[in-house]
């Protein structure tokens, strides 16, 4: 009986899961094929009539568009999920740790829209301290000390995770901030030295948001599947222990 209740977490597990990934495969697929085409359209100086909303609608590094709104989305889809973890996880060890990681994907969410990171892009401390290029994004400083800081706090938090959970984490982790970070400092440095709308900036800036959707989908993926177990294997131990209503 065991067994078979096993298997059938294993089940729920991913076929729900899977059918998510999917759509928002789709969708972030999509999105970098419009993403390289308004680029395109931009370098080419708007080839065609409807090409220019094409642009404003689909470039990848604009505000209050559609790929903005979906990133915004995915990282409040990633709030909602670590906050159904945060509540069934209470009154645990880690509790405390899912709970600041859905306020921390709540304001990266709320900042995709409201963009509040570039309050601290400040060109005169650029110009004043002499900044080496791949700081063209002043914001980026602040953002370093901070993500180091994130690292130490959760390492161990991480490593209690199960060992698939805890890997692909990482290495959503990791891809996400190569291209938030990363590739952030290169299209800054390559914005400066070539412009906005060079071949090489706009390659840097596009793979950039690749990687940070990326990252998010397999954050995504880690998280509904933990999610997801826990809740069956609350169900299963339930159902294994009807002993428990007894009075």
């Amino acid at each position: 009986m065991q067994n078979m209740a096993v298997r059938q977490v294993e089940l729920s597990v991913y076929t729900p899961v899977k059918r998510v990934m999917r759509i928002f495969i789709t969708i972030v697929l999509c999105l970098i094929v419009a993403g390289v085409l308004s680029s395109g359209f931009r370098i080419l100086e708007y080839p065609f009539p409807g090409s220019k909303w094409f642009h404003k609608m689909f470039d990848l590094d604009s505000e209050y568009n559609i790929p903005a709104w979906y990133s915004s989305f995915s990282l409040l889809f990633c709030a909602g999920s670590l906050g159904a973890i945060t509540a069934i996880k209470k009154g645990e060890h880690y509790h405390a740790y899912w709970k600041i990681l859905a306020f921390i994907f709540l304001f990266l969410g709320l900042d995709e829209v409201f963009s509040f990171h570039e309050a601290l892009i400040i060109p005169s401390l650029r110009k004043s301290l002499k900044l080496n290029p791949l700081f063209y994004h002043t914001w980026v400083i602040p953002a370093i000390a901070l993500v180091s800081f994130f690292i130490f706090k959760y390492w161990k938090f991480v490593m209690h995770l199960p060992k698939r959970t805890r890997v692909l984490m990482m290495l959503a982790g990791g891809i996400y901030i190569t291209g938030a970070l990363g590739l952030e400092m290169i299209s800054g440095a390559l914005r400066q030295d070539f412009g906005r709308w060079s071949v090489i900036t706009q390659t840097a800036i596009i793979s950039e948001e690749i990687f940070e959707m990326t990252g998010i989908l397999i954050f995504i993926y880690v998280l509904l599947t933990y999610l997801t177990s826990l809740v069956d294997q609350l169900r299963m131990n339930f159902q294994l222990t009807p002993e428990a209503l007894k009075p």
